[in-house]
């Protein structure tokens, strides 16, 4: 993935501490609604659907809390809108580098705090990536974008994702025999102790 400024590098109200809070409140739920709904009954919508609810629940009461005075609230319908320090940020389950949702990019009448820029981003998002395999960790991303929707910034929170090889097909792969070099070879013979010492 390609390296980005941080969020941080163009409002210093948007600081790790503050944004790590968020971030590990929305993974938290993720973990806990996936858990519970691992029934023969739940499919990724239903995992989905309950996810986002129950994240923009946890973070609107995150914001009525008053625990830290540089968290508001702007918006608490379904398209909920937070304030870190006064910038208006929405939250999505998407890919920050290539967004498919189809309101990814709108704005609320309260999204509108800085005029549009190329070289600044004015659009900020967290986003959610689900665990592509069993037991593996969640992250969310923190990205900012300019009006022509281009990506400036990005900060994530969560485990290091590895690429993991797996087959493409039912089919085993081939056995490969190994040939492992005679230990005996690489030890070194034991030197005969004189008498003298």
């Amino acid at each position: 993935m390609q390296s980005y400024p941080f969020p941080w590098t163009f409002h210093p109200q948007l600081t790790e501490k503050r944004l790590s809070i968020i971030a590990e409140a929305l993974l938290k739920v993720q973990e806990d609604t996936h858990e519970l709904l691992s029934s023969s009954l739940d499919d990724n919508y239903t995992r989905a659907t309950c996810t986002f609810g129950r994240q923009k629940n946890r973070i609107i009461k995150l914001c009525m809390s008053k625990k830290y005075d540089w968290l508001g609230l702007s918006n608490p319908n379904n398209d909920y809108t937070i304030t870190i320090g006064g910038i208006p940020i929405r939250s999505f389950s998407d890919d920050p580098t290539n967004p498919k949702k189809a309101n990814f990019f709108r704005k609320n009448s309260v999204d509108q705090l800085f005029a549009s820029e190329d070289t600044i981003p004015t659009i900020w998002r967290f986003v959610v990536e689900r665990p592509e395999f069993e037991g593996e960790g969640g992250r969310v991303h923190f990205a900012g974008y300019n009006a022509l929707e281009e990506l400036l910034c990005l900060w994530t929170y969560g485990e290091e994702r590895l690429t993991v090889l797996h087959s493409t097909d039912d089919t085993p792969p081939a056995p490969v025999k190994i040939e492992l070099d005679d230990i005996s070879a690489s030890v070194p013979k034991k030197e005969k102790k004189s008498d003298n010492g």
